[in-house]
């Protein structure tokens, strides 16, 4: 499938399809009332029949219009005029692939270059958006083993673009796009393989498959459990220890050309490929779901994907923590205490608390590349899921100046996140009688007493902490990974790199 921009003269185009907008009110959008004053007033006199109310997402064919080459032309409901926020946005464009998918059509012209997106009025936000929406809506799980692929995809998408002054900027939002999507589908990708493909092993591989695809700007260092234990690595150890399938953390040294401003970026993704829960077992139920407990490791992976297709001008190291929290003879026990990497002392009060383990010794690992900043993104917390529900994810930062930066990405992209506290009080809930911290706190504000204990392996850096447990998949019929954050995480890499629109 290919995209390409172009300065249409849309009565004129040889395409199987020109799709065009219709606000509430059934008033046309420029683009429509082009091609209905070239076909003398053909669309108006059919829109008299009262098919359409230009609704969001409302679709009507029409079919020969006069004077009009393409074979067909889609009018799709734009709702009210100006109003248009990128969640609209992505429905509309939804709806209008749904709808072509139940066609012949292979090739198309979206003219909706003349709407505005609030809070991000401008054609780059508009290409960009569109692509990406195109891109989600024709992403399909690929089955293990099917002999026969059935991918309903189309050859050509010409963007229509109705100021040639802007054809530089959509050419731009068009390579930014394109590689945010190779970013989101290696993410959902690597996160629906089934946990016997995709082990800590795998994932190890995976990452270093990206230094022989991007030589000049990746190097991958892989620490099997030999070195961890040489590191003193106990806590991640004693969470993948018990697998056969033993832990591996990937390490992707991301180095851009002429480092813009100079500092160091870490981003680290919790990667247990597969969660029991260990002794503290989980319900049966929805426990195949645990597979997708490496979706901030998938996430970062995706991430570096994007950076280095668009050669960013950071450094950037991307830390995949892969292991498996299995049940065996040789599991850690409620009981236990650990001591982790920073010399701090750990109480395991739950087994399936095990994603902070792994994370602190991680967090500690980092500080060797002395990063300015760190993030880590991570499936932690249940609680989370309790507290925001599947549409936002939680976030916590120990500096205002990052937490602002995401929280500007994040509206810039749509992928919503929410501050939730880091105070002192909640440190109490991590009392421990006989360790420095216990794993879990009380029975409340679990995602924020998990955020609190990993603050405590932090105090070398700037810190964020994205808790993604509700937002990284989907369950029901529509089940697989959202691809989720990564959009977020490449905008707030591309604002670090001065490229903003």
């Amino acid at each position: 499938m290919k995209f390409i921009l172009k300065h249409c003269h849309l009565e004129k185009e040889y395409t199987d399809c020109i799709i065009v907008g219709i606000f509430e009110s059934l008033q046309l959008s420029r683009s429509a009332n082009y091609l209905d004053s070239s076909s003398n007033g053909y669309i108006t006199s059919l829109l008299k029949l009262g098919d359409i109310k230009g609704n969001i997402g409302e679709t009507i064919m029409f079919y020969n219009i006069p004077n009009v080459t393409a074979q067909r032309v889609l009018l799709i409901g734009l709702g009210k005029k100006n109003t248009i926020t990128q969640s609209n946005l992505n429905l509309i464009i939804k709806k209008t692939i749904t709808f072509l998918k139940k066609t012949s059509i292979k090739n198309f012209i979206c003219s909706l270059d003349e709407i505005n997106i609030e809070n991000n009025h401008h054609t780059y936000w508009l290409i960009r958006t569109i692509v990406l929406g195109i891109q989600s809506s024709l992403y399909q799980i690929s089955k293990i083993n099917q002999t026969t692929k059935k991918h309903i995809n189309f050859d050509l998408i010409t963007l229509n673009i109705l100021k040639k002054n802007d054809l530089y900027l959509g050419e731009i939002a068009l390579k930014h796009a394109l590689a945010i999507n190779l970013g989101i589908t290696s993410t959902k990708n690597i996160s629906n393989l089934p946990p016997n493909i995709c082990t800590p092993l795998y994932l190890s591989n995976q990452a270093k498959k990206l230094a022989d695809k991007y030589s000049d700007n990746i190097v991958v260092d892989v620490i099997d459990i030999k070195e961890m234990k040489k590191l003193k690595m106990n806590a991640y150890i004693a969470v993948g220890g018990s697998s056969k399938n033993q832990p591996f953390m990937s390490v992707i040294k991301y180095s851009g050309n002429n480092n813009i401003n100079n500092i160091t970026i870490a981003l680290v993704g919790k990667g247990v490929t597969f969660d029991s829960g260990g002794i503290s077992i989980k319900p049966s139920t929805n426990m195949h779901e645990m597979k997708y407990d490496m979706s901030g490791a998938a996430a970062v992976y995706g991430t570096l994907i994007m950076a280095a297709e668009l050669q960013l001008p950071l450094k950037i190291i991307g830390i995949l923590s892969g292991c498996e929290n299995i049940l065996s003879s040789n599991a850690f026990r409620p009981g236990d205490v650990l001591k982790t990497m920073s010399g701090k002392t750990v109480e395991i009060l739950n087994t399936d608390a095990e994603g902070r383990l792994v994370l602190c010794d991680t967090l500690t690992y980092v500080e060797r590349f002395s990063p300015n900043l760190v993030i880590d993104i991570a499936t932690l917390t249940g609680a989370c899921v309790v507290a925001l529900g599947e549409c936002v994810s939680g976030f916590f930062a120990n500096d205002e100046e990052l937490s602002k930066q995401l929280q500007h990405a994040s509206k810039e992209t749509d992928d919503k996140i929410w501050r939730l506290p880091l105070l002192k009080e909640y440190e109490t809930n991590l009392y421990s009688s006989i360790a420095d911290l216990s794993n879990i706190g009380n029975s409340k504000a679990g995602a924020i007493t998990a955020a609190c204990f990993l603050s405590n392996f932090t105090k070398q850096y700037k810190w964020a902490h994205l808790d993604i447990a509700g937002t990284a998949w989907e369950s029901g019929k529509d089940k697989g990974s959202t691809g989720r954050p990564v959009e977020l995480l490449c905008q707030f890499l591309l604002n670090q790199s001065k490229i903003s629109y």
